[in-house]
């Protein structure tokens, strides 16, 4: 079988492959509970490279949010309850963001052809 994360061997039963459950388990284990900086440190304490962090964090299954969109959902939610303010964006939220990111489309958004409403 396949790994549903990065498409590598997983075993003959398994689903996740051992190197993809080592940076589930380094998520689950420390997600919304501290910042990028640490959660890049444990990653490399646990001896794995960006890469192979990077194809787990932005894996697509299918309409799901990404790992990486959980991740930024649960930190941007404490930051904001640390500021007084509910903290209320969902995986669902940060992913639409960054679709319309990627696609240049989305509100409040101008595109290189059209003027800036800064520019004089």
């Amino acid at each position: 079988m396949r790994c549903i994360y990065c498409r590598a061997r997983a075993g003959f039963i398994r689903k996740v492959c051992g190197v993809c459950t080592r940076v589930i388990a380094v998520v689950e284990r420390s997600a919304g509970q501290v910042g990028w900086t640490e959660l890049v440190d444990l990653f490399a304490a646990e001896g794995l490279s960006r890469g192979q962090v990077d194809r787990v964090l932005d894996a697509v299954s299918g309409d799901a949010p990404t790992i990486r969109d959980r991740l930024t959902s649960q930190m941007t939610n404490v930051l904001m309850r640390n500021l007084g303010m509910p903290g209320r964006q969902s995986p669902e939220d940060v992913r639409r963001v960054r679709l319309a990111m990627a696609s240049g489309g989305g509100d409040g958004n101008w595109t290189m052809s059209e003027k800036s409403s800064e520019t004089p």
